[in-house]
């Protein structure tokens, strides 16, 4: 049971990638899928909620913290959004422990965050070191077929500028000095798990559902990262057809974090009026 809340951090919400490939971002195909507008990211929703835990923990929780986000409705461009952080008392494990809500103006939870900052991290997953497929050459339209289980993708070179992070902290409204230091955001680095997936497929609609991230030492700008993934599940649900993902971000032989990255990959259209 959540305990112990925190002052609560409000934040007025933007689409960033209006333009994107990912045309679930637009009016058009959004509402075509039955929404009411294009969709915020849900990778920049979990950079809101990533903001309380920044500012108290700072470079402990960029370097050995823990979040999964759920995300139950979309937020929209310009919809006010508050952010409610406490204490979680279920959680048995050492270090801190917290629930992290997101809920829009009308008091609607959109998503929903467990976060820790443990006193050390687990062991690193196996599979961040299985070998990457080949580069591939063009990418084709995502399939079921396609989205074969237990085969790597293609690894993704990713190294963020400073100038990237600073567009993401302002796109985000994040303004909390760290960042300009050369500590990456952590909205930033999951963004390389919708990255990886991109690089590997032709996405034209696809929508970002749950995350669960593990950072294990803190990513900085400048670096050259390269971003592993590998399916470990697909399965379908109401007419959606959806893959979860394990991703691990290595700097040379390190595992800096790791992803398991959930997404609606093919999502169904809306009925007709």
């Amino acid at each position: 049971m959540p305990t112990q809340a925190w002052p609560p951090y409000r934040v007025r919400t933007h689409n960033p990638s209006l333009m994107t490939e990912n045309r679930m971002h637009s009016d058009d195909v959004a509402r075509a899928h039955g929404f009411k507008g294009a969709l915020v990211p849900g990778v920049t929703v979990f950079s809101h909620m990533t903001h309380p835990l920044v500012e108290r923990y700072g470079e402990a929780w960029l370097a050995r913290g823990t979040a999964e986000v759920s995300f139950a409705k979309p937020a929209y461009e310009g919809d006010w959004l508050t952010i409610s952080t406490a204490a979680d008392a279920s959680e048995k494990g050492g270090g801190a422990a917290h629930v992290v809500t997101c809920t829009n103006e009308q008091g609607v939870e959109l998503a929903r965050m467990t976060a820790s900052l443990p006193d050390a991290a687990g062991a690193v997953d196996a599979r961040a070191q299985l070998a990457p497929a080949p580069p591939a050459g063009d990418r084709p339209l995502v399939t079921w077929e396609l989205m074969e289980i237990d085969r790597p993708f293609p690894a993704l070179a990713w190294s963020p500028s400073q100038a990237d992070n600073d567009e993401w902290c302002r796109d985000a409204r994040d303004e909390l000095p760290i960042y300009r230091a050369g500590f990456m955001h952590p909205g930033l680095t999951l963004r390389s798990a919708n990255l990886v997936l991109r690089q590997r497929f032709l996405l034209p609609a696809w929508i970002h559902t749950a995350s669960r991230m593990m950072l294990r030492q803190p990513l900085r700008t400048g670096v050259g990262y390269e971003v592993r993934a590998i399916p470990e599940e697909k399965w379908q649900r109401k007419g959606h057809e959806l893959v979860r993902l394990y991703v691990a971000i290595r700097a040379g032989e390190v595992t800096v974090a790791e992803i398991i990255h959930t997404a609606i990959f093919r999502p169904r259209q809306a009925a007709a009026a």
